[in-house]
């Protein structure tokens, strides 16, 4: 109870913003799972990965633009391992006290960080870990793929 309520203090005196996070159903695949975003964004290209930095594993990646910003999506759904460890991975590399938002929960987790002239997005839960790479602001394209994901997986409202 005593690391639930530090945290939460922790949390509101960086003002972070907390939000649940949200993936599509298990059903999706990985593909339709990227290309949820095309309402909004022009999709530049869909391509095949295997990793993204400490990532190493087989994966998607998208390329969005809107205005005069432009976002890398990488998506990788897991089978039979936890998404988890990949994202503490992500964590590890960029750190924790660097960063802009750090929520790890039993069954989900949500960082973001601006580092080295990029801002970077990283979550996960279920099956699926989701990373959002931009020189701008990657939180705004992240917080509308995540209502998205709500929309698509039967959550009313975040």
């Amino acid at each position: 109870m005593r690391k639930v309520l530090l945290l939460l203090v922790v949390l509101s005196l960086s003002s972070c913003m907390l939000r649940p996070v949200h993936v599509p159903p298990s059903a999706y695949s990985l593909t339709s799972a990227l290309r949820l975003a095309q309402d909004g964004y022009a999709l530049i290209f869909l391509e095949e990965i295997d990793g993204y930095g400490p990532v190493v594993k087989d994966g998607l990646v998208a390329s969005y633009i809107k205005g005069d910003s432009s976002y890398l999506l990488y998506g990788f759904k897991f089978f039979g391992e936890s998404p988890k460890d990949y994202w503490k991975k992500v964590v590890k590399v960029y750190g924790v006290w660097n960063s802009r938002t750090y929520l790890d929960l039993p069954n989900s987790g949500l960082y973001s960080v601006a580092k080295e002239g990029k801002y970077i997005v990283a979550w996960w839960k279920d099956a699926w870990l989701f990373i959002v790479e931009s020189s701008t602001s990657a939180e705004k394209f992240a917080n509308e793929l995540m209502d998205i994901f709500a929309r698509v997986g039967g959550a009313s409202r975040w």
